[in-house]
Parts: C-alpha cells; sequence; structure tokens
C-alpha cells in the first residue's frame, strides 16, 4: 500500500491563470477549426476512394454477367452430350459383355448366323381351323 499523500493549498497565481487563459483563447479556436478541417479532408478521400472501388467493383461484375451466362449455357450443353456418350457407352458396354460371355456365345453365333444346333427341332405353330377349312374342301 501506498501512503497516503499530502494535500497541498497551493493556487496557481492569479498572474499564471491569466496567461494561460490567453494561450487557450489564442490557440483554441484556430487549433480545433485546423483539426476538423484536416478531418474533413480525411474523412473526404476516405469516401471518395471507397466510391471509386465500389464502382470498379460493380462495373466488373456487370461484364462478368454475360460471361456467366455463356459458361453456365456451354455446361448445360457439356452435361447433356456427356448423358447421351454416357448412355451409348453402356449399350455399347451390355453388347460387349453379351458377345464375349462364354455362356452366351453359342446363342449369340445362332442368332447372327442360320446355322442351327445339332439337337435343335423346329417347332412351327399351326391354326387348327385352317387345317380342317382345307382338308374339308
Amino acid at each position: 500500500m501506498s501512503a497516503p499523500q499530502p494535500i497541498f493549498d497551493v493556487e496557481p497565481s492569479e498572474r499564471l491563470k491569466a496567461l494561460r487563459q490567453k494561450r487557450q483563447k489564442q490557440r483554441h479556436p484556430k487549433a480545433r477549426s485546423a483539426r476538423y478541417r484536416a478531418l474533413g479532408w480525411e474523412m473526404t478521400g476516405r469516401l471518395t476512394v471507397n466510391l471509386v472501388i465500389a464502382l470498379m467493383g460493380l462495373s466488373a461484375l456487370v461484364r462478368l454477367i454475360p460471361y456467366y451466362q455463356t459458361q453456365r449455357q456451354f455446361l448445360q450443353q457439356t452435361e447433356s452430350s456427356l448423358e447421351q456418350v454416357q448412355s451409348q457407352n453402356s449399350r455399347l458396354r451390355a453388347d460387349f459383355t453379351r458377345y464375349f460371355d462364354p455362356a452366351q456365345t453359342s446363342q449369340a453365333m445362332q442368332e447372327s448366323s442360320d446355322r442351327k444346333s445339332e439337337g435343335h427341332i423346329p417347332v412351327v405353330l399351326v391354326d387348327p381351323l385352317e387345317l380342317q377349312v382345307e382338308d374339308g374342301e
């Protein structure tokens, strides 16, 4: 703890008070107005710079909008062509696996040629009514 400080009842002399008041009156209005004027110029400069930056950003955005739209159109076209290619690819893969699958080889050969297997018996479906009509004539 610090020890209490003694209180002095000494007041500045009248002459000293008058000098201080005179100095304050002389410096104060001029210094204050110059300080406010400097603050005003600084704030004006800051606002101007910020406004210029905001306008440049806005103009850049306006220039980018058409570019963005063309890129979106290109992306949509690319996605649609990709879907077509993927469907064609899946169809070709299915055909490839069908033709080169050992279990389905004989069936694929029979479909592509007129050769039939040795155990193949042709089945001919005949309408029974037509047979009766032909026998009756």
